[in-house]
C-alpha cells in the first residue's frame, strides 16, 4: 500500500503550529477577560459613593440577671435539697438491708431527717439527755453544697461590690435557716427530738460561712480583697497553716497507730454486735464519719490537755483514766497503758510545728535579721603647730546583744502565729466535742479552751526561740 493510501486512512489531526495558535487564542480571550475585569474594578472604584444601605437592626438588650434574693433562695433550696438526698439514700439503704429491723419506712425517713440535722450541729433531745456529738466529716456536706450553690447563684446574679456580697449571704442564711427549722419540726418523735432553736442557728453558721465565702468567690475580686489584708496577718497566715497542718499530721499518725495496735479489739467488738449485713455497713460507715473528730481529738491529746471519753474521765500524755466506754469500734483506739510512744509524739510534735512556723517566717524575710555590729576605730589626735606621735588604738569586733528593735518584730509575729494555730485549734476541738447521750456520755471529747491555750503557747514559744537562735547565729558569723 503506497503512501497516499495511509495518510488517507490516518484520522485527520492538527498539527502543532495550530495547536499553538488555539492555544494563543485562547490566552488572549482570557486576558481580554481579565482586562475587563480590571476596567469594572477601576470604574467601580472611582465612582462616587452613594446612599449607604440599611444597617442591621443591632441585637436585643441583654438579659438582666435575676434577682439577688430569689437567687439566693434557689441556693438554699438546692444545697437543702441535695443533703436530705444523699442521707436519706443512705439511711433507706440500711433499713432496706438490715433483715431483722423492725422499723416502718416513715421511721427511716425520719431518722434520715435528724441525721441531716445532726450535721449542722442540731442538738437532739433523747430520754435522760441529749446527743450533739456531730461528726467533723457528714458536716463537710452541707458546707460543700451551700458553697457550691451560692456560688453558682452569685455568678447568674452578677453580684458585685460589698452590697451585692451581704444581700446575697444574707438571702441564702435566712432561707437556709428557716428550712433547717422546718425540718426540726417534722422529725420530732416520741422518742427523739430535735431543737428548732439549735437547728436555726447551727444551720444560719453554716451557711454564713459557706455563703459568705462563695459570694465573695462570684465577685471576681478574692484576690484583691486578700491583698488587702495586712502585711503582718498575710505573713503569719502560712506559718500557722503549716503549723496547724503538722499538729493534725500528728493526731492522725497517733490514731492510725493506736488502731494498728489494737485492730483485734475493734474487730471483736464489731462482731460482739452482730448487727447483720446491713448495720455492719451503717457501724463502719458511722465509724469513718467520726475519723475527723478522732483526728481532733488525737491533737488534742498532742497538744496536752487530751480529752474525755465521759464524764469523770481523762486520755492524756500522763495517763488514761477511763472507765466503761461505748461499744464502737473507733474507741479501740483508746490507750490501755501501752502510750509509751503517743507520749514522745505529745512532747516532740509540738516543738516541731513552732520550729516550721519559724522555718517559714523566717524564709518569707518577714522578720528582719539585724547586721552584725562593727568594731569602732578611736582616730589619732593633732596637735595645733606640732604634730605628735598620735595614738591609735586596735579596734575590737563585738559580738553585741539583740536590741529590742530586733526582738520585738520577733515577739509579735510569733505571738500573731501562735494566735492563729490556737484559734483554729480551739474551733475544731469545739466542733469535735458534744454530749453522746444520757449519763456520763454527756460530756465527750476536748475542752476548746484549754487545747486553744495549750497549742498557741507552745507553737508561739518554739517558733519565738527558734527565731532568736538563727538571728543569733547569723549574727555571731
Amino acid at each position: 500500500m503506497g503512501m497516499a493510501a495511509l495518510t488517507q486512512l490516518l484520522p485527520s489531526a492538527p498539527d502543532t503550529p495550530m495547536r499553538y495558535h488555539r492555544n494563543a487564542a485562547c490566552w488572549q480571550r482570557s486576558a481580554g477577560r481579565g482586562e475587563g475585569r480590571m476596567g469594572a474594578m477601576t470604574e467601580l472604584l472611582s465612582r462616587p459613593p452613594g446612599p449607604r444601605g440599611p444597617r442591621r437592626p443591632p441585637p436585643g438588650p441583654p438579659a438582666r440577671p435575676i434577682s439577688v434574693t430569689v437567687a439566693g433562695v434557689v441556693a438554699a433550696l438546692q444545697a437543702a435539697g441535695l443533703g436530705v438526698l444523699a442521707v436519706m439514700v443512705v439511711v433507706l439503704v440500711g433499713w432496706a438491708t438490715a433483715a431483722d429491723s423492725a422499723a416502718s419506712a416513715l421511721t427511716a425517713v425520719t431518722g434520715g431527717l435528724q441525721v441531716w440535722l445532726v450535721s449542722h450541729h442540731t442538738r437532739l433531745l433523747v430520754p435522760g439527755g441529749e446527743f450533739s456529738l456531730t461528726p467533723l466529716a457528714l458536716s463537710a456536706l452541707p458546707l460543700v453544697l451551700l458553697h457550691s450553690a451560692t456560688l453558682r447563684a452569685g455568678r447568674l446574679a452578677q453580684v458585685r461590690g460589698r452590697r451585692g456580697v451581704v444581700a446575697l449571704t444574707s438571702a441564702v442564711t435566712a432561707a437556709y435557716a428557716v428550712l433547717a427549722t422546718g425540718v426540726a419540726l417534722l422529725a420530732r418523735t416520741d422518742a427523739v427530738a430535735p431543737v428548732p432553736s439549735s437547728a436555726f442557728l447551727g444551720a444560719a453558721a453554716f451557711a454564713a460561712v459557706a455563703a459568705g465565702s462563695a459570694a465573695v468567690r462570684a465577685t471576681g475580686r478574692w484576690l484583691v480583697l486578700w491583698h488587702r489584708v495586712p502585711l503582718v496577718l498575710r505573713t503569719a497566715l502560712p506559718a500557722a497553716a503549716a503549723a496547724l497542718s503538722l499538729l493534725l499530721g500528728s493526731g492522725a499518725l497517733l490514731v492510725a497507730l493506736m488502731l494498728t495496735r489494737h485492730d483485734g479489739q475493734a474487730a471483736r467488738l464489731v462482731d460482739g454486735l452482730d448487727p447483720g449485713a446491713g448495720g455492719t455497713l451503717l457501724l463502719l460507715l458511722g465509724s469513718l464519719l467520726y475519723v475527723p473528730n478522732a483526728v481532733v481529738w488525737g491533737t488534742a491529746f498532742v497538744a496536752g490537755p487530751g480529752f474525755a471519753v465521759g464524764e469523770g474521765t481523762s486520755v492524756t500524755a500522763a495517763g488514761a483514766d477511763l472507765g466503761a466506754v461505748p461499744a464502737f469500734p473507733l474507741l479501740a483506739a483508746l490507750p490501755n497503758g501501752d502510750g509509751a510512744g503517743a507520749g514522745l509524739l505529745a512532747l516532740v510534735a509540738p516543738l516541731l510545728a513552732g520550729v516550721l512556723a519559724a522555718l517559714l517566717l523566717r524564709r518569707s524575710g518577714s522578720v528582719a535579721v539585724a547586721p552584725a555590729a562593727t568594731g569602732t576605730m578611736s582616730t589619732g589626735t593633732m596637735s595645733t603647730g606640732t604634730m605628735s606621735t598620735g595614738t591609735m588604738s586596735t579596734g575590737t569586733m563585738s559580738t553585741g546583744t539583740m536590741s529590742t528593735g530586733t526582738v520585738r518584730p520577733v515577739l509579735e509575729t510569733c505571738g500573731l502565729v501562735g494566735a492563729l494555730v490556737g484559734l483554729a485549734t480551739g474551733a475544731l476541738a469545739l466542733l469535735s466535742a458534744g454530749s453522746a447521750g444520757p449519763g456520763r456520755m454527756a460530756d465527750v471529747g476536748p475542752d476548746w479552751w484549754a487545747v486553744a491555750l495549750a497549742s498557741s503557747m507552745e507553737v508561739a514559744t518554739a517558733a519565738t526561740v527558734t527565731l532568736l537562735l538563727l538571728q543569733h547565729h547569723r549574727r555571731a558569723r
